[in-house]
Order: C-alpha cells, then structure tokens, then sequence
C-alpha cells in the first residue's frame, strides 16, 4: 500500500485499489472530519485508525463535541479500552455492544448515524463466521450515508485483511527504531612492509 507521512507523526495508508461508493442519497451532507492533523475523516469512507488509546482520547473527545448536534455510534466488543477515558455529555451519543459476531452485524445494519465509531474486538473473529469478509462489507454498506472509522490500538493478521478493504488506514504514534544488529567484526589490517606500498593483486 502507498503512503503519506505528515508533519504530525501520522501516517495514512491508501489501498492500492481504492474503492467507489455511491454516496447516500437524499439530505445526508459533505463531511470532513479532522480527528487529528493526520486523520482527516470523509463522508462515505470506511477507515481504519490503529493508534495507541493515550493518543486517540483527547482528539476524539474534542471530535465528539464538535459533533453534539449529530448521531454518533460507538460499538464495542466484550471489553472497551478507551469508553472509560471518554467523556460522554451529549446525547447523540449512543453506545451499542456486540458480544458475538452476529450481534456486530446486525448493529451496523440498522445504523443511522453520521459516525459510526467501532472499537477492534479480537475476540470476535475466532467464531467461524468470516467475519473478515463480512465485516468490511457491512461497513461499506454503513458508508453510503455516514463516516465509518474502525479504531484499534495494534495491528494484527486480521486487521491486514480488513485494511485491504478499508479506503484508508491511519496510523498514529512513533514508529519503533530499528534494533540495532550485531555488530560486524573489524577488518584485519595487513600491515605492509616498510619498502611495499600497496597491497599485491591476486
């Protein structure tokens, strides 16, 4: 995948094939979102945001008032790392559970909203369902009328499946240094005879 580094430390990372949507039809408005100075969020995209949870609260609480006038979704799985950190004062904001594959579906096909915000849960793609395949589908389906941004703070296997089908994946925090290898042993240094001043070729 190509990508773009920014002035902020972010990176965004753009399918090579990137997909076309229709837009929602009807009264839905244009949006963007800036969630970061590296994560700018579109109407009728599906993103991926992976990014450590410190980094990601205080710009998605200062989002989520910007937002007040409008539905947003927040869907997590069995465990939510940031919900806890997060200030939730307004009320368009809704919070939905999915504790089982199925369940996360059927949240996203019944949603009206102009964020949907789901929270990565691990846990869910160990039942069987493809949920690899289904998941991007059901979220491209979501992004005909709204902002779709699923968040996790790790990349893993099933993540690189989705990010195939995502529009964009962002990524935010400082890339790990390079572990140093071992280092070479020095050359060995053949002295030359006083009278001899190059090396004889062979």
């Amino acid at each position: 995948m190509p990508r773009t580094c920014s002035p902020a430390g972010g990176i965004t990372f753009a399918p090579r094939v990137p997909h076309r949507y229709e837009r929602g039809r009807g009264t839905f408005p244009r949006m963007e979102l800036e969630l970061h100075p590296s994560v700018v969020l579109e109407s009728g995209t599906f993103g991926i945001l992976i990014a450590p949870g410190e980094a990601i609260v205080p710009p998605l609480d200062r989002l989520l008032e910007e937002l007040e006038r409008f539905l947003v979704l927040y869907v997590c799985g069995n465990y939510s790392r940031l919900l806890s950190c997060i200030h939730r004062r307004h009320r368009n904001f809704e919070i939905r559970r999915s504790f089982t594959a199925f369940q996360l579906l059927q949240i996203l096909s019944e949603a009206r909203h102009t964020l949907v915000f789901i929270e990565y849960d691990p846990t869910l793609f160990e039942e069987g369902m493809e949920l690899e395949r289904s998941l991007p589908r059901a979220c491209r389906d979501v992004a005909q009328h709204a902002i779709v941004l699923l968040y996790s703070p790790a990349m893993d296997r099933h993540l690189h499946a989705l990010a195939r089908e995502a529009d964009r994946v962002f990524y935010l925090g400082t890339l790990a240094p390079r572990s140093p290898g071992p280092r070479a042993p020095p050359a060995r240094v053949r002295r030359l005879p006083r009278d001899q001043r190059t090396l004889e070729a062979f």
